[in-house]
């Protein structure tokens, strides 16, 4: 069983298919669906590598102004190096399922707080960027927006997945098999 975070009040369900706990801190992973038009959070992660993967439907990635942005398809994966900018959009006419992996998983903590925090009073925009730069994460349209788009490779699934501490690697293939090819 997962826990299910609520990050934005009204906002789409966060899935903890992962926990850091139960891989020794080495990484977390977690899905959440998107909406037809609907996008992330602008983010950077300082200390974490991002594997982003469509489980269902197709994901549009922007890492800067540039164009074109790199489309992933179901099974579809791309890899974020630390400190990339970016914001993930649900692309074509159906919701999307949006699969993350984050190494390591201290941020795992963030969205915890996160929770908590928009339970007890709302979502406070300077409260929420203050909360994951705690935790390396910058949170902030102007991060996306400008400057140049990272050279990034789209991949299956399968292949991206090498770059995943083993512990990590094993439990979201067997998480994510139900969306997933086989291998």
């Amino acid at each position: 069983m997962n826990d299910v975070l609520t990050l934005y009040p009204g906002g789409y369900p966060v899935h903890i298919d992962v926990p850091q706990r139960q891989v020794d801190g080495a990484g977390t992973a977690l899905r959440f669906a998107l909406p037809p038009r609907g996008v992330n959070f602008p983010l950077s992660h300082a200390h974490e590598t991002k594997l982003v993967v469509a489980l269902e439907g197709s994901l549009a990635l922007r890492t800067g102004a540039n164009e074109p942005r790199p489309l992933l398809r179901p099974g579809q994966a791309m890899l974020l190096e630390a400190g990339t900018a970016h914001r993930i959009a649900q692309y074509g006419d159906r919701p999307a399922l949006v699969g993350i992996a984050l190494w390591p998983g201290a941020v795992e903590e963030a969205f915890r707080l996160l929770e908590r925090m928009v339970a007890q009073r709302g979502f406070e925009h300077a409260a929420v960027a203050a909360l994951f730069a705690r935790y390396g994460v910058r949170w902030d349209a102007a991060i996306v927006s400008g400057g140049h788009a990272a050279a990034l490779d789209v991949t299956s699934f399968r292949a991206a997945a090498r770059a995943l501490p083993p512990a990590l690697r094993e439990r979201l293939a067997d998480c994510w098999r139900e969306w997933l090819p086989p291998a």
